[in-house]
């Protein structure tokens, strides 16, 4: 589904926020890259395209699936994986990541506050009200509140300051194995298995004469530890 081009803008993005975040040239050589950790980052599409924008960096994917874990290190030097529930313990050392990920993901607030430095600071790309608004209502995928960024902000006050928010919004022509690919990679997907998805995405399309136009909108919002908050302290994990 990436490889189509679909969410490109989407990761585009995120990689630029990222990239902002990790100039090479506040990095000295004779210092420890800077640790990127993508939190349910799945098989890593987002942290690659990050590393790729910022090469000083490395970086680990922590997601529950074991497949996810190892195409996400498959070839990688830099880049590790760990199989974990984030909306758990992070299984990392406290302060140890510069930037932390949480992309279409679980956000286990007090964890990655944790797990980032002081000056640290938190990525999180999450669905607008229109994203892929085509599709969910044919394919019963579920909708995204107009109260999305408030209830994101509620949840982070505690912990972060929002230091950058950007909106990615396009429209992209996709075919049935592209819609049951969206559909499959989201939380819709807990409720039906994939020969059904593939079934209605096939009739979603030829309805449209085989393919059709869908929404792609996303809010990239950028957020640094607050720093009034004392950096919280937990278990002294090796990774």
């Amino acid at each position: 589904m990436h490889d189509a081009g679909v969410l490109s803008p989407v990761v585009e993005a995120t990689a630029t926020a990222v990239a902002d975040l990790c100039p090479a040239d506040l990095c000295p050589a004779d210092e420890p890259s800077p640790l990127i950790v993508d939190l349910g980052g799945g098989p890593g599409v987002y942290l690659r395209a990050c590393l790729r924008r910022a090469p000083n960096a490395r970086g680990v994917v922590i997601d529950l699936s074991k497949a996810c874990a190892r195409a996400a290190a498959r070839g990688e030097p830099t880049t590790a994986s760990v199989v974990a529930d984030v909306w758990r313990q992070i299984p990392m050392r406290s302060g140890s990541a510069a930037v932390a990920l949480s992309v279409f993901a679980p956000r286990n607030i007090a964890e990655t506050a944790r797990v980032l430095r002081a000056d640290g600071h938190l990525v999180i790309v999450a669905p607008r009200p229109d994203h892929l608004t085509e599709l969910v209502g044919p394919l019963g995928m579920l909708t995204v509140g107009p109260d999305k960024d408030d209830r994101i902000d509620a949840a982070l006050s505690p912990a972060f300051d929002i230091v950058d928010r950007r909106v990615v919004q396009e429209t992209r022509t996709v075919t049935a194995p592209t819609i049951a690919d969206l559909v499959a990679m989201g939380p819709s997907a807990f409720h039906h298995n994939r020969a059904h998805i593939d079934e209605v995405a096939d009739a979603v399309a030829g309805a449209h004469g085989g393919s059709l136009q869908i929404t792609v909108a996303v809010t990239v919002t950028v957020c640094r530890i607050r720093g009034d908050r004392p950096h919280p302290s937990g278990p002294d994990f090796s990774v």
